[in-house]
């Protein structure tokens, strides 16, 4: 009897071994079922540009979206001063992200002018990120130089160090000496030359000083790259760097970072003997500018030569003198 007892719980263990496998499979055959037929569903991301077609014009406070058949683009007009950086926003709301820097979807225009070029955008993490493979991320325009369009001009910082490290670099103003050199679209190099300014600093301290600020212009224009009012891009000054014999690093990405949050980041790379060339922004949207940070002390001022806000004193120029500005944005290594 105790024999037949423990043949019969042995059975009904395997049975329920059976049955446990048997309904954990079909589990599984239906939740792949499920996961395949989600899969195989048009990406969301298609539909609301189709959408969009038809239901344009759109029209804010900031920005009007319009689609032109005959073209087959969206025109957005800028309205005021916020439109891009509102479409922007609006564009990943809409879960229409391709909008976003594209010029084969996409044209800007002034209010009640022609199609125009895309302009400066201010920072944004993943509009950035993608910058790198889009071949965006622009220097600033200064419309005119003495206006009120030009980069801010913050008091110092009294709690910072104005006593510069002793520097013996070359070192290029964009507006004092060179502000004759014209660029591409009616601009000259004060406007929008600080890209350059910051190349040709980099490569006279690696290369010689015949690679003045002229000679880097001529190269940016014999390869093609952008330059002009709607300033230069720093994917073109890695390429052109390179190109020039010098090495740099990967691309260093800092969400609006303030002195204190990458000054220890830089400070490695020129411990290590790199110098950085940079991309910040001097208000809090917009603005974006291009110097070389030479030098990054103890006490964590960033030492640089800016072709811009250096043109008055002898360089380096410590950018924490205007802190919490710049925010940095991009950096990126260099040395020979």
């Amino acid at each position: 009897m105790k024999k037949v007892f423990i043949i019969a719980t042995v059975i009904l263990f395997f049975l329920f071994i059976v049955i446990f496998i048997v309904t954990r499979t079909k589990k599984s055959a239906i939740s792949n079922q499920q996961l395949t037929i989600t899969s195989t569903t048009v990406p969301l991301e298609q539909k609301p540009i189709n959408n969009l077609k038809s239901s344009s014009p759109i029209e804010t406070d900031d920005f009007k979206l319009e689609y032109l058949p005959e073209t087959d683009k969206f025109q957005v007009e800028l309205k005021t001063d916020q439109g891009y950086d509102q479409f922007t926003s609006w564009a990943y709301e809409n879960q229409t992200p391709e909008l976003i820097e594209n010029s084969d979807l996409v044209e800007f225009s002034e209010p009640g002018q022609g199609l125009s070029i895309t302009p400066t955008p201010s920072f944004n993490p993943l509009i950035e990120f993608l910058n790198i493979f889009l071949n965006f991320g622009q220097g600033v325009v200064l419309e005119n130089p003495s206006s009120t369009n030009e980069l801010p001009n913050q008091l110092p910082n009294p709690s910072f160090s104005l006593n510069p490290p002793s520097s013996s670099l070359a070192y290029y103003a964009q507006c004092n000496g060179y502000s004759n050199i014209s660029l591409p679209s009616g601009c000259n190099f004060c406007q929008a030359g600080c890209g350059p300014a910051t190349v040709a600093m980099i490569a006279s301290l690696y290369l010689g000083t015949a690679y003045d600020p002229q000679t880097i212009v001529n190269l940016y224009q014999s390869k093609g790259y952008l330059l002009g009012c709607g300033g230069s891009r720093y994917q073109d000054a890695k390429a052109l760097l390179e190109f020039l014999g010098l090495k740099t690093t990967d691309y260093l990405i800092y969400s609006y970072g303030k002195a204190d949050e990458v000054a220890p980041d830089f400070k490695k790379y020129t411990d290590s003997g790199w110098t950085l060339f940079v991309l910040a922004s001097f208000k809090q949207s917009g603005g974006g500018h291009y110097f070389w940070v030479t030098e990054v002390d103890e006490e964590g001022n960033i030492w640089a030569y800016d072709p811009y806000y250096g043109r008055y004193s002898d360089p380096p120029l410590n950018e924490n003198m205007r802190y919490p500005f710049p925010l940095y944005r991009v950096a990126i290594g260099v040395k020979k």
